[in-house]
């Protein structure tokens, strides 16, 4: 046999020494009465028994032991039965290098990384967890494993001498811890529900992690990288063959090695698996917001026990008091002055049914506390947050109830309301679907489903949130909201494929109008071509008429000259006659033609003129 609730065993003590104070008072009682009445003091009383008495203060006193007992919940009866038991797989990539040896936080980093590493094995709970060593190249020292006292003996074996090839190789370490949780995951199963606890100071001298990062990210293994040291830096400690301090490591030219915590790195790594880094010294690796992260991973079943189930066997001695309290209210030392066999006085009836009444009060308060759900108090608080309008503080209640209770779909369908109303729609569709998978209660199912459908539809996912507020309706068909909500989805669908549509034909238009006005382009530039020729033809016949005008021209010039120069001979001849015949005298005829010869002469030369200007000769064959 077995008690559940021990404590309550601790106050059974009490019940002789409540018999000790009512003997007491019962001495007090009889010398105030001998002093009053005398000797025969009890005799005067009327109706007093001194026998009735006394069994009725046994039975009060048995009842309130046997009550006492029934809240202890005795148990017996064992039976074996199978449990599963549910976690996560976390391995912790430890940083044994040199550079761990550094002072710049107290005593180490090293010692100070083993201690936030012990701290965070006691205090995590249902999960397998393995060790990971590594410096130039990495190891695996512990396998997955739920005996959290092996793995901290293991850890706290840590030290560089471990390894005789010295670095920080990074890749090295995710790549180990990698094949460490494939080898723990079952045939057929995802990746999930497993992560990496990256302890290191950050400076990676080998490189690549990136692509060792990103093959856990592939493969859904979270990488959480914890910084381990201060952003200043500090000096490595070197030690002599015995073990002494001997001054400080020095690289190959003689300088003193500093080592600086690369946070940088860390955040871009922590960034690739879209998480956040920590910081040893800030955050603590046994602090509420690293379980937080590790809450989000979810659950799987890791392996079935037996173990043995004890049947309650409270309600015997539960029986054993009401029947204890039923009779001392039968049982009166005091009778009135009234017919045997009356109903007590009603005062003692107050008394007693007050006590009959107390019993299941007390057990109702005992099995509250017994059965009140864990994480019950950071939720109702959180509850409050969130009615008040304070979310942030209503999402950081609700994260510490998850932690206490993972296994609570409630929780996580009201962590997910917050992350909703914060506008991280990401995040809350993660704890809805969480919640789904968690509820077995039809109404919980549709609850997260129509949840998870309005989150979706407020991150617009439209088709995917269709198909959860349907699967919701199909749970729990009288959802109002939830008929609102995908009927406002299906309305954006069809928006969507009109828009699609319109698109498509604007496209087409955009097309066609496109390819005729490449058709009238061309059709346009064929056109100018020929314009253009047709002016070119034109423009050469132009100045092919030109050419013949001035042919022409030339041609009746020399004509015209010809004729003038024969007009000018016959006038000479006849001029030379009128001298011969009146050398001395000129007739007014001769005068008028020496002036038209002159005169055309002068237009000759003019026209002579602009020729040479234009680059041509003149035809007339005379020179000026």
């Amino acid at each position: 046999m077995r008690f559940s609730q021990e404590f309550w065993l601790y106050l059974v003590p009490l019940v002789p020494l409540l018999w000790l104070v009512f003997r007491a008072a019962d001495r007090r009682t009889a010398e105030r009465l001998k002093a009053l009445l005398g000797e025969n003091a009890e005799g005067h009383v009327e109706g007093f028994n001194r026998r009735l008495q006394g069994w009725r203060r046994f039975f009060f006193l048995a009842g309130i032991f046997w009550l006492l007992l029934a809240l202890a919940r005795p148990q017996w009866g064992a039976n074996e039965v199978s449990v599963t038991q549910r976690g996560s797989d976390i391995v912790i990539a430890l940083d044994i290098s040199n550079s761990m040896l550094a002072e710049d936080v107290l005593p180490n980093r090293m010692g100070r990384a083993i201690t936030e590493l012990t701290s965070f094995l006691n205090r995590l709970e249902d999960s397998r967890v393995g060790l990971v060593f590594f410096a130039g190249s990495a190891f695996v020292q512990c396998p997955l494993t739920l005996d959290y006292g092996t793995a901290e003996i293991f850890l706290r074996m840590a030290g560089p001498d471990m390894m005789s090839q010295q670095g920080t190789a990074i890749a090295s370490a995710l790549e180990t811890s990698r094949v460490l949780l494939d080898k723990g995951r079952p045939e057929g199963q995802k990746n999930n529900f497993q992560a990496i606890l990256l302890v290191t100071d950050g400076e990676d001298l080998e490189g690549k992690w990136e692509e060792q990062a990103e093959a856990c990210k592939r493969g859904g293994i979270k990488v959480i990288p914890v910084g381990v040291g201060d952003k200043g830096g500090g000096l490595i400690p070197a030690f002599d063959t015995h073990g002494r301090p001997d001054g400080f490591m020095k690289d190959e030219e003689g300088n003193v090695v500093m080592t600086r915590l690369d946070l940088v790195s860390l955040e871009k790594m922590a960034g690739i698996g879209g998480g956040s880094s920590f910081l040893i010294g800030v955050d603590g690796l046994a602090g509420d917001r690293l379980f937080a992260e590790l809450q989000r991973l979810g659950k799987r079943d890791l392996e079935d026990r037996r173990i043995s189930s004890f049947k309650e066997r409270y309600v015997w001695p539960l029986m054993l008091a009401l029947i204890c309290f039923v009779l001392r209210l039968g049982l009166h030392a005091r009778r009135p002055n009234r017919a045997k066999g009356s109903f007590p006085t009603a005062t003692g009836a107050k008394i007693s049914m007050a006590m009959v009444l107390l019993i299941p009060l007390l057990l109702t308060q005992s099995a509250e506390a017994a059965l009140r759900p864990v994480g019950g108090k950071e939720a109702m608080a959180g509850r409050d947050f969130f009615l008040a309008g304070d979310f942030e503080n209503a999402l950081d209640k609700f994260e510490e109830a998850l932690i206490q209770a993972p296994e609570d779909p409630l929780i996580s369908l009201a962590l997910g309301e917050t992350l909703h109303h914060l506008e991280r729609f990401e995040e809350a569709g993660v704890e809805f679907e969480r919640a789904l998978d968690l509820a077995e209660d039809p109404v919980l199912k549709a609850e997260a489903l129509y949840n998870l459908g309005t989150t979706r539809l407020a991150n617009d996912q439209i088709d995917k949130a269709a198909e959860d507020l349907l699967a919701s309706l199909q749970w729990d068909p009288n959802q109002a909201d939830a008929l609102h909500n995908l009927e406002v989805a299906l309305q954006r669908i069809e928006q969507q494929q009109q828009q699609e549509q319109e698109q498509q034909e604007d496209q087409e238009n955009k097309d066609g109008e496109k390819q005729e006005d490449q058709q009238q382009e061309k059709q346009d530039g064929q056109q100018d071509q020929e314009d253009q020729q047709e002016q070119d033809q034109q423009q050469e016949d132009q100045k092919k008429e030109e050419q013949d005008q001035e042919q022409n021209q030339d041609q009746q010039n020399e004509e015209q000259q010809q004729e003038n120069e024969q007009q000018q001979s016959e006038d000479q001849e006849q001029s030379d006659q009128d001298e011969v015949k009146n050398p001395d005298e000129m007739t007014k005829e001769q005068a008028l033609q020496l002036l038209q010869a002159l005169d055309k002469d002068e237009e000759e030369l003019k026209r002579s003129v602009q020729k040479r200007l234009q680059g041509g000769r003149p035809k007339s064959g005379k020179k000026w």
